[in-house]
């Protein structure tokens, strides 16, 4: 039974909880601002969201290689010297912060770069 239906509250965040949080709200924003800019997009949002919560939550070469071509915005970012053919992948929005998309990022390294991200598109965020 969910905590809602059994009347129970739910409790202070730990600290295995709360990264998970974090994460799920910025792939909510991620998102979002996909759904502002690219409302026919033709991407299974499900498939995006999975990917990239694989990637945030535990980090690999291998992941990452999978992860980084992902399309997240159709238009191109700041600082870009070359649009990508795709759109902005999250290879690009990596490489845009500052860090080497080659090598897999580290996972704060990652959570700044989506945010960044979000901020380069104009999209909302709150955290």
């Amino acid at each position: 039974m969910i905590a809602a239906q059994s009347g129970r509250q739910w409790g202070l965040l730990n600290d295995t909880t709360a990264p998970l949080l974090d994460i799920a709200i910025l792939l909510d924003l991620v998102c979002e601002v996909r759904r502002q800019l690219e409302p026919t997009a033709g991407v299974n949002e499900m498939d995006i969201r999975r990917e990239l919560f694989t990637l945030l939550d535990e980090p690999t070469q291998p992941i990452w290689e999978r992860v980084r071509e992902i399309e997240l915005y159709p238009a191109q970012l700041p600082g870009l010297d070359t649009p990508s053919p795709l759109g902005v992948t999250v290879g690009d929005i990596v490489y845009n912060y500052g860090v080497s998309d080659v090598h897999c990022p580290s996972q704060p390294d990652l959570m700044a770069a989506l945010r960044r991200g979000l901020t380069e598109t104009g999209g909302p965020l709150d955290n």
